[in-house]
């Protein structure tokens, strides 16, 4: 290996864990020549990620923005903070670079550290919106609707490049007009496609695995449990859907802050029959395979990874119309969400008995393999072009 390759600091803010973001980064750490690039992270807190490990093992560098004070992160934030980490992130810079680019995936929250990457003289710095909204647990006071509105107007002035997982969530974040600047672009999400077409088993040993029947029609939602994914709709409308059929099973990933919550619904519908909440650590390949169908009614979403995973696995799949038309590759249905829980539990058991047999369009899946995503950010990191331009080549 190089002994000084170029290095990438990517700013994730939270601890590098399992999260749809972590894994997409993961994905594409593990895609690009690491003897030309190393990807560094910053994070706000001192908690240890299920992929710090892995990163170390790279030779990758995990810094703690806060890791000098005494409370390392674990207090709740304050302007203060705000100007002390565009100061702690500038000597992290200048004491552990040179760094060829700039990763801020939540510019919302991280916003004002740009200020120091202008300030250092990083050459490419990439402010990334992945959402279309933000859950809330309580409502936001002037200053730090503020500060977030501020953190933003830095990206947009220092940034070199503006990117969104979904137009939907670039013009969410930055601005409608945002798409007329010359910055502004939607690079596919990396996804290891390969991984999720190749079933590891047919559906009867996956469900064995799963300890669920395989002669039920499973539906499978893959999501944190959280108010974004809207779960308790979606145990709503399925307990619907089980009154007009008995064999129907649904399974659940988690694991989020409503799980206690959503662990209740399920037996005041009494559907304890009839769901299986998976283990967090399930190989998501697994549960597809066990799976017929996909559901997703999310309440916002920015893109939706899990909609290429599944497509990828050849699972149809229901979401909401809050998801973004990117990641339709020919399985997507779209259901509005204020058609209610009767018209969803309908519409699904109409589709469903059709058996209809479309396919996936593979050139489009291609674009979001993290064969092609990885070297094309390989060459933005270290070169500075546009996303577009790298994939031309």
């Amino acid at each position: 290996m190089d002994k000084n390759p170029n290095r990438v600091l990517f700013v994730s803010g939270v601890p590098i864990d399992i999260g749809g973001i972590e894994k997409s980064i993961m994905d594409i750490y593990r895609g690009i020549e690491r003897e030309k690039l190393l990807i560094d992270f910053v994070v706000r807190k001192p908690q240890k990620g299920r992929f710090h490990n892995e990163i170390e093992s790279y030779g990758g560098k995990i810094f703690n923005l806060f890791e000098k004070t005494k409370h390392k992160g674990n207090k709740k934030w304050s302007v203060y903070m705000d100007f002390y980490s565009i100061y702690s992130f500038y000597k992290i810079l200048k004491n552990n670079g040179p760094y060829s680019a700039v990763h801020i995936v939540y510019p919302h929250l991280d916003g004002f550290v740009i200020i120091a990457a202008k300030l250092a003289g990083v050459p490419v710095r990439i402010v990334h919106s992945r959402n279309t909204g933000f859950d809330e647990t309580k409502k936001l006071n002037l200053m730090r609707v503020l500060t977030r509105k501020l953190r933003i107007v830095f990206c947009k002035r220092y940034a070199t490049h503006i990117w969104g997982c979904s137009r939907a969530a670039c013009e969410y974040l930055f601005g409608k007009d945002i798409m007329k600047d010359n910055r502004a672009e939607v690079p596919e999400n990396p996804v290891n496609i390969k991984k999720f077409m190749a079933k590891p088993c047919d559906k009867t040993e996956a469900c064995k695995q799963l300890n669920v029947a395989s002669e039920n029609i499973n539906f499978i939602h893959v999501g944190r449990y959280a108010p974004q994914k809207n779960q308790i709709f979606l145990l709503n409308f399925f307990a619907e859907m089980v009154k007009k059929r008995d064999d129907l099973h649904l399974l659940l990933t988690g694991p989020g802050p409503l799980e206690g919550e959503i662990k209740h619904h399920i037996k005041t519908l009494k559907l304890e029959n009839h769901v299986t909440m998976l283990d967090s650590n399930t190989d998501i390949p697994l549960a597809l395979a066990a799976s017929d169908y996909f559901l997703l009614p999310s309440i916002y979403e920015g893109f939706g990874n899990v909609l290429i995973e599944a497509q990828a696995a050849g699972v149809p799949c229901f979401v909401s119309t809050a998801c973004q038309p990117e990641p339709n590759l020919g399985l997507v249905d779209y259901i509005p969400l204020e058609k209610g829980e009767k018209y969803w539990a309908e519409y699904i058991l109409s589709i469903i008995e059709k058996h209809d047999s479309r396919v996936v369009d593979i050139d489009r899946l291609n674009d979001y393999s993290v064969d092609t995503v990885a070297p094309r950010m390989q060459r933005v990191y270290l070169e500075g072009i546009r996303y577009k331009e790298a994939s031309s080549n």
